[in-house]
């Protein structure tokens, strides 16, 4: 090989490299693991069933007879640990019935709970979306798109960057939203809520909940599938 080819070589791996570490990993879970490894449901009385079926994430909720508004489902996403300013996170939505479901992203309080600084962003049939927050959680909306957006969504994608928090959905702007307390993320996962009603029975079923970031490792899940659908996933993030 002459020495033009080498220096050639050396400096597309020195590129390859740079593109890598600058970019971060991207972890797509395509839900074609039927271990269901990655994940913890929350669901103290055990009224939700969340099962990967035919390559999608099938989930059914009958919520307890009222009184009250509404009861919430949770899965926790465990597949790695992380700790970091910058994370985006996208959610496929096939269909939902009687609920609002999205994801669930935020730090956890130190007591167990993971809502007690958590924020979702949820799919809604009507309106579009809808952010569930708890009480006493700054949450301020910045910017808002000055177009209509399609409803009902059919993919949320979060981009969090040291405490701004921009919303799209199929790469269409929704808003960005500023939590001055939420400087880094520790967690992330899929948030549910049915409304109440005698007889009520949930369903929706999702598909490719796509992490990416600096510090995301690219190994656990994935298969060669699951690699191909992430090169997209990732093209359309880094396109908005």
């Amino acid at each position: 090989m002459n020495p033009f080819c080498r220096l050639t070589l050396f400096l597309c791996l020195i590129l390859f490299v740079y593109i890598v570490d600058a970019d971060g990993g991207v972890w797509v879970e395509d839900f074609n693991d039927a271990s269901f490894k990655s994940w913890i449901k929350h669901d103290r009385d055990n009224r939700s069933t969340w099962m990967p079926k035919d390559g999608h994430l099938d989930v059914w909720a009958q919520p307890p007879p009222p009184p009250g508004v509404y009861d919430k489902y949770a899965l926790e996403f465990v597949g790695f640990q992380f700790d970091t300013e910058t994370l985006d996170v996208q959610l496929k939505i096939i269909e939902a019935h009687y609920a609002s479901v999205g994801i669930l992203i935020g730090q956890y309080d130190g007591i167990g709970s993971i809502y007690g600084k958590t924020i979702a962003f949820l799919h809604r049939s009507t309106v579009g979306g809808v952010i569930f927050k708890p009480h006493g959680f700054d949450l301020s909306l910045e910017r808002k798109a000055d177009v209509p957006i399609p409803a009902p969504l059919k993919a949320i994608e979060i981009s969090f960057n040291k405490g701004d928090i921009e919303v799209l959905t199929k790469r269409k702007y929704i808003a960005t939203y500023r939590v001055p307390q939420l400087k880094t993320v520790n967690f992330v996962g899929i948030a549910s809520i049915v409304g109440l009603g005698r007889g009520v029975i949930a369903h929706f079923v999702l598909d490719d909940f796509v992490v990416s970031g600096p510090t995301i490792p690219t190994h656990g899940t994935l298969n060669v599938r699951a690699k191909d659908k992430a090169a997209v996933v990732w093209g359309e993030l880094k396109q908005r």
